[in-house]
């Protein structure tokens, strides 16, 4: 592939591949991102996405060991710009260049993403692919969806997702601090000496 500007307002390049040439802009870099924020996808697996994945609306994620499959739900306007694209580019719609290879394919769109990070920049927190799986799973928990369902979706443990992203819903934090006042808000009071121990009852002070 060969880079077309560098300028940071312009985020595009030019490639050749199975279906010819043409050019990359920031509307493919759209695609990519929408496909990760609505999935939790890793890179990886977003840009050697495989549209036998798709089956209406539902995006199969991942398979369980009994068997079963995880779907995520895409909104409308991203399961059609995902079937636009594999018209254009076919049925893997996110390789680029003849190579399938999973490190050349996912550096080349790192590549892209980090053109579009400085172009979009500077953040606070330094930008990077991962971003878009964690706004999937702060999404899910801020809506009030359980941790174990999360974690299923992420095909993380649980005690991981708690670990990573349970700062990410105040709300949770919030029931926390509200259990606890409730425990203590009764201090134990000193009510006599029986046998030579101290004897305590529960009462508000």
């Amino acid at each position: 592939m060969r880079q077309r500007d560098r300028s940071p307002g312009h985020v595009g390049c030019e490639y050749k591949n199975a279906q010819g040439a043409g050019s990359w802009t920031g509307e493919d870099l759209k695609d990519l991102i929408e496909l990760m924020v609505h999935t939790g996808f890793r890179i990886s697996d977003a840009t050697l996405f495989d549209m036998s994945r798709l089956q209406g609306n539902n995006v199969m994620i991942r398979a369980q060991k009994n068997g079963h499959h995880v779907f995520a739900w895409l909104p409308d306007r991203v399961r059609d710009r995902l079937t636009a694209r594999a018209k254009l580019h076919g049925w893997r719609p996110f390789i680029i260049g003849q190579s399938t290879r999973l490190e050349t394919v996912t550096n080349v769109w790192r590549r892209r993403l980090a053109q579009a990070f400085e172009a979009a920049g500077p953040f606070e927190q330094e930008p990077t692919p991962h971003r878009f799986r964690h706004t999937f799973a702060r999404r899910l928990l801020q809506d009030g969806n359980s941790i174990d369902d999360v974690a299923m979706a992420l095909g993380d443990d649980p005690k991981t997702v708690a670990l990573h992203y349970s700062a990410c819903v105040p709300e949770r934090q919030e029931r926390l601090t509200r259990m606890f006042k409730k425990a203590y808000r009764e201090k134990p009071k000193l009510v006599g000496i029986s046998g030579g121990r101290k004897q305590l009852r529960r009462g508000r002070r």
